[in-house]
């Protein structure tokens, strides 16, 4: 092998490896974001994601939701029925939607933990570039940025995003990109604190 070959053998590889450590970083960076998402949620502090646990942190980010609601989140990542979600259910769950292609696997625990995972502060709020750059990745910038001016109505000064807020665009984007993906007997959007409530049926599908 010529030593120009050589050389630009051994370049591909360095810019592999660190590619490979680019995305070890970032996937430890990700882990501990929803470990720290899990012990906030579990408010309770036994070490499983309990109803009456989502129901406190929803209100918190200024969301009103009746326990059957909140019942169903659980209920869907609960995989071994015991009315509660471990670690392991919720780090299978997040993996799980974050392959989904389809855009129809059971989104409502993982939207809240999402938004929880870039609360760092914990004060109820997220970036507002950061919430749009996070949809665009999932969605795609034709089917979010569409949405956007719907969904901030009013000049957002503070740039920052709700969790009604991110809920929203999230559904709107779904739509777009899947049509309609309602699902049957959804219901209205919970009631949000600051927020007039909006009748629309798609909102619980997320929430």
């Amino acid at each position: 092998m010529s030593a120009s070959k050589a050389a630009k053998k051994e370049a591909e590889l360095e810019k592999a490896r660190r590619e490979k450590e680019r995305r070890e970083f970032k996937e430890a960076q990700e882990l501990e974001s929803l470990r720290r998402a899990f012990r906030r949620i579990n408010k309770s502090g036994c070490g499983k994601i309990t109803v009456d646990d989502v129901m406190v942190e929803l209100e918190f980010l200024g969301c009103k939701m009746r326990r059957d609601e909140a019942a169903l989140m659980v209920w869907e990542v609960d995989d071994d029925a015991d009315g509660c979600v471990d670690w392991e259910e919720l780090r299978d769950m997040f993996h799980r939607i974050r392959r989904d292609q389809s855009g129809f696997e059971p989104r409502k625990l993982f939207n809240l933990v999402e938004f929880i995972m870039h609360d760092k502060n914990a004060n109820g709020c997220i970036d507002h570039d950061e919430g749009i750059a996070t949809l665009c990745g999932q969605y795609g910038h034709e089917f979010v940025d569409q949405h956007v001016a719907a969904v901030f109505e009013e000049e957002n000064a503070e740039k920052k995003m709700r969790f009604a807020q991110f809920a929203k665009l999230q559904q709107l984007a779904a739509r777009s990109k899947n049509g309609s993906g309602l699902k049957p007997g959804a219901s209205m959007v919970p009631q949000v604190k600051g927020l007039a409530a909006v009748m629309d049926p798609a909102l619980s599908h997320l929430l």
